[in-house]
């Protein structure tokens, strides 16, 4: 585990899982959801669950996960086997480099694609800049699809704020705390409900909730939270991660969760819905690399240093982590 700070923020890097981060700190306010669990017991350190989503579950603490070659199913591309949520998640690996403020690391996949991502923290400010490199090892065209998978424990009352646009449930039942209404569709913030009414999704409720959404087709590249502390952003690459996931598990009594979760996770995505690199190839939403080609993207994490703005002020966030406003 490796941490990095300015001392403004402090981000703490597994690089046994892909570089996955599990804390972001800005004095006392962690950001993630971060868990120390016991149980369940990781497939890693024991046998697996017989279940590719269960074995990738059995890791998981919640944190911040680079997904790549796949997110989403299990499923076989090239002749080959692709995990759920993909292997970089699950890979230790190579540390190219790292200082105080910023660290590189880099990693082969399945596929013959190789990834290096680094992670750098701006000089005096609560920001967090992550940007990765693919590229193709082979001598023939190789597809792949990649995401952000941050997850936050959001205080009841906390809001999200980002522009309107198309929204879509997922198909599958998550749990039996689901009161989203099934492929059920409507603009960011009003999700329908299985009643037959609509929920507001940028509001943070005190109530038990399980619910899976695409935020799909995006406008902007960006989204602001407030979690009664805080006002914090994501902003990125809208080439690379046109789609948002939406996924709450907050008491889900399922495995692995028994009840101990408070995640709110907005995710930027390269497909919807969350079908694997299969289904993105056939839906047109993967990407195609060359032999030899790189492709790149970035994402940034900020904390707002906006005095008296309420968060319907923000009107975007870019690159530098830089908050937007109206005037």
């Amino acid at each position: 585990m490796f941490s990095l700070s300015n001392g403004k923020i402090t981000v703490k890097v597994d690089e046994r899982l892909g570089g996955e981060i599990r804390s972001i700190k800005a004095g006392k306010t962690e950001f993630l959801a971060n868990y120390d669990w016991e149980s369940p017991i990781p497939q890693q350190r024991s046998q697996s669950y017989g279940n590719a989503i269960l074995d990738w579950l059995s890791d998981y603490r919640g944190g911040w996960q680079a997904l790549f070659p796949n997110a989403g199913n299990e499923n076989t591309v090239l002749g080959v086997p692709l995990p759920f949520h993909g292997e970089l998640s699950r890979t230790k690996v190579e540390v190219v480099t790292k200082k105080k403020s910023d660290l590189l690391i880099r990693t082969g996949s399945r596929l013959p694609l190789t990834l290096t991502r680094k992670y750098k923290l701006h000089a005096s400010k609560p920001i967090i800049m992550i940007s990765q490199t693919v590229e193709n090892a082979s001598d023939f065209i190789v597809p792949f699809i990649w995401g952000e998978h941050p997850a936050y424990e959001l205080k009841e009352s906390s809001r999200i704020h980002m522009p309107k646009g198309p929204l879509t449930v997922d198909f599958n039942d998550i749990g039996e705390l689901q009161d989203v209404k099934l492929e059920g569709k409507g603009t960011w913030p009003l999700a329908p409900t299985k009643s037959g009414g609509t929920v507001d999704l940028s509001t943070i409720s005190g109530e038990k909730r399980e619910r899976l959404a695409y935020i799909h087709d995006r406008p902007e590249g960006w989204y602001a939270i407030d979690n009664g502390e805080k006002v914090f952003g994501l902003s990125w690459d809208l080439e690379a991660f046109p789609h948002l996931w939406f996924w709450q598990e907050i008491g889900g009594e399922g495995f692995p969760w028994f009840g101990r979760t408070k995640i709110t996770a907005v995710e930027p995505a390269s497909t919807w819905p969350s079908l694997g690199l299969q289904s993105a190839i056939e839906r047109n939403q993967a990407f195609f690399i060359k032999p030899g080609e790189k492709k790149s993207c970035w994402t940034t994490f900020a904390v707002s240093s906006l005095p008296g703005k309420r968060l319907t002020d923000i009107t975007g966030i870019n690159q530098k982590g830089e908050f937007q406003t109206r005037k």
